[in-house]
């Protein structure tokens, strides 16, 4: 990242008539002081090139994204009619991570997209006291925005930025529709992420190692200290930080949108899991299909196939192809192998439900219901497995039939 350049020698003994040490002046950070008409605001103002790359991903990619891509994998219609044109990128920089009214938002980032070109503004706070033209360059920028994109900002950057504007009494505007990578990122990765803190989706989905980077938990000591008097060497470094924060918000997206909209053979068998559960819920029965049936037949863990392999019957279920649910019940069944956990449990009762209400091969059904627990109590195991037997007793055997392999 570049255009960030700040002198960086520290500032002593600097005191007031009060005998307090005043803050750094502001002509010693990074960016420029602009006149408006509700104060001095300090800013960093620059630009990408269309060409930029975080990590291995395009940045312009989210200016391109389907916004019925984004409403699923947001859960949220209100996405189908938005303009990608008019992203706001948004992350904040603060003096505390326990939010309320003593937390000050010292750093506001903001990007969007002007052209082919990413533009990152940052809001730089120099006192307490002295945030309302912040605030209204803000506001400005949030009543242009046709949604705002964050991390984690739904819980914790926009409810404390509210929390501002009321204290400052600067009117808050009405947001657009807000979407929180933290919520799509955590669905589609989280089966192969430990963590979904978004350096680790920059280091493992977009190919992105920061070098030299400012860690969070320093960042509101380094600004307590530029109030006290000092310019610590690491404050341009918070700055570089947040913009990368900002950057990564549209890599993020760029990715997650590329991966919903065509699945490659190179995928994990987990993210495929991950998007089959975010096509399920969004109501997109057929790539849920594909991404659930890929991930079945992706090489992967013995939990991501079974569990994919029951994503992708119940799909098939529901369009009613008893063909195509037998077949994926089958696949999950050989994954769980001669184990008697609770995955291979709800093969078989899976299978139990598909032979005895769409095949109707009772043989099948009373063999894999004996062996639903724990799935399911042994009570209604004893229940299923009584049923079945008796709608077998009164069905010939040559009036049975059956689309999987049992066991």
């Amino acid at each position: 990242m570049g255009g960030v350049i700040a002198r960086q020698e520290s500032q002593a003994n600097r005191l007031n008539p009060g005998g307090l040490r005043e803050p750094v002046p502001l002509g010693e950070l990074p960016g420029e002081t602009r006149e408006t008409p509700h104060g001095p605001l300090h800013l960093v103002d620059q630009w990408l090139e269309p060409a930029h790359c975080h990590g291995t991903v395009p940045v312009r990619g989210a200016l391109t994204v389907d916004p019925s891509v984004v409403a699923r994998l947001a859960l949220d219609p209100a996405f189908e009619a938005v303009d990608p044109r008019g992203w706001l990128f948004l992350d904040t920089e603060t003096t505390g991570l326990s939010g309320g009214t003593g937390t000050l938002p010292f750093l506001v980032g903001m990007a969007w997209f002007e052209d082919q070109s990413l533009r990152l503004q940052q809001l730089f706070l120099p006192r307490p006291g002295a945030e309302a033209p912040m605030l209204h360059a803000l506001a400005d920028a949030l009543r242009k925005a046709t949604a705002i994109v964050s991390y984690n900002g739904k819980s914790f950057d926009w409810p404390l930025l509210r929390t501002r504007f009321v204290m400052n009494r600067v009117p808050c505007p009405t947001i657009p529709p807000h979407l929180d990578l933290l919520h799509a990122a955590r669905r589609v990765y989280k089966g192969r992420l430990e963590r979904v803190r978004l350096v680790h989706v920059e280091e493992q989905v977009l190919g992105m190692t920061r070098e030299d980077d400012v860690d969070g938990s320093e960042i509101p000591g380094i600004y307590m200290k530029y109030l006290g008097g000092d310019l610590d060497p690491r404050m341009p470094g918070v700055i570089e930080h947040n913009a990368n924060d900002l950057i990564a918000l549209a890599a993020i997206l760029a990715k997650v949108a590329e991966g919903y909209e065509g699945r490659r053979v190179a995928d994990d068998p987990r993210d495929c899991l991950g998007y089959a559960r975010v096509a399920e819920r969004a109501g997109d029965a057929a790539r849920a299909r594909e991404f659930a049936e890929a991930a079945a037949r992706g090489g992967g863990s013995r939990r991501t196939t079974i569990e994919a392999s029951l994503l992708a019957a119940r799909v098939a279920r529901r369009a009613g192809d008893v063909e195509g649910e037998g077949a994926m019940l089958a696949l999950g069944l050989g994954a769980a192998g001669e184990q008697a956990d609770l995955l291979a449990a709800e093969v078989r009762l899976a299978l139990a439900k598909h032979h005895e209400h769409r095949t109707k091969d009772f043989g099948c059904a009373s063999e894999h219901a004996a062996c639903t627990v724990p799935a399911e109590t042994e009570s209604e195991r004893d229940k299923r497995v009584a049923r079945v037997e008796a709608r077998r007793d009164r069905c010939p055997p040559e009036g049975a039939s059956g689309t999987a392999t049992s066991r």
